[in-house]
Parts: structure tokens; sequence; C-alpha cells
């Protein structure tokens, strides 16, 4: 692993691609809340109930933090953000999440990213994922040579159909699933 990811980075991409979900986090109780609950825990007891209360019963707590669900996208970008940080640790952090927005609307979870990226793609290229994806090539395949070149290198050059055609005239077939 690279050494500019911290401890819980380099977790949460090791579960990542062993395919286990990342644990959510409970969502954080805002200070304000947090420091109000423990100056009422320190008052008598009968102080911190409603002056109409009856005695004796506890009041109902009002609904003022709506519960969210997490999004799930947002979780996923920054995923895809650490991603492209372990491949390449020189990006800004702006960088990162401009292109982890666009990995992410290609509907990728970051261990297929990640296999996209080591294959050979640049964090940038995600156009060229999102055609070779259409066309069956997977990260498997930007690794073969056609006449000593890798296909990932050719693809800069004479794009994705021109590959495809020469994949196939040597016996390629694309797999059955596409979707890296």
């Amino acid at each position: 692993m690279d050494d500019n990811l911290d401890a819980l980075e380099r977790l949460m991409l090791a579960n990542l691609l062993e395919g286990r979900q990342p644990r959510r986090r409970a969502t954080p109780m805002p200070r304000s809340q947090r420091n109000s609950d423990s100056r009422q825990a320190n008052l008598p007891q009968g102080r911190n109930q409603p002056r109409n209360a009856p005695a004796g019963r506890a009041s109902i707590p009002s609904p003022s933090v709506s519960h969210q669900v997490p999004d799930l996208r947002a979780n996923r970008q920054l995923d895809i953000s650490r991603v492209i940080k372990q491949i390449d640790p020189r990006t800004t952090p702006e960088w990162r999440s401009e292109m982890a927005a666009a990995w992410v609307r290609l509907d990728l979870s970051a261990a297929q990213v990640h296999a996209w990226l080591t294959a050979g793609l640049l964090p940038n290229q995600h156009e060229l994922a999102k055609e070779c994806i259409a066309r069956g090539l997977s990260p498997a395949d930007m690794k073969a040579r056609i006449d000593g070149v890798r296909v990932v290198e050719r693809l800069r050059g004479d794009g994705v159909d021109g590959i495809v055609d020469l994949l196939r005239q040597k016996g390629w077939q694309p797999a059955p699933t596409a979707a890296a």
C-alpha cells in the first residue's frame, strides 16, 4: 500500500478490494445539542422537566433532529477519491473529488475504479473506461498485448473501436458481463 494513506484509508481500501462493505457510522450529534444534553444531565431532576408536565412522568422529546439516510453516492465518491489518491498521491483534493464524481456517474464501485486505474487508465480517463465497458472490454483486457504493445497504450492512439476490431481478429470474445 501507499505510505501517503493513513491507517483508516488503508483499511477501507483493503475492505473494498476484498468486497466487504464499509461500516456506517452513526450520525453524529451536533455539538450544540451534546452540550445542552450534558448541562441538563447535571441539573436537579425537577428542573429539566417542563413546568406543566405532571410529576413522575417523563416528557416526550421533540423531534428536533431529523434522521437522514446516508448519501451512498457521497460515500462512494469519497471511497473513489481515496483510490485516486492511492494511485496518484500528487493530486489535489479538489481534483480528486472532481474525478471521483465523474467515476461515480458511471455507477462503478471503488474496487472497480481501482481495477481500471491499476490496468493503466488515468484517473481523468473515465470517458475511455465508459466506452470500453460499452464495447465489452474489461480491466483484464487492458493488459493484453497486440503486436507487443499493451491494449491500454493502443487505446490512446487507435480508439476503442479499432482495438476491439484488432482483438476480435486475434480471437478475443467480450466477457458476458461487461460491467467491469
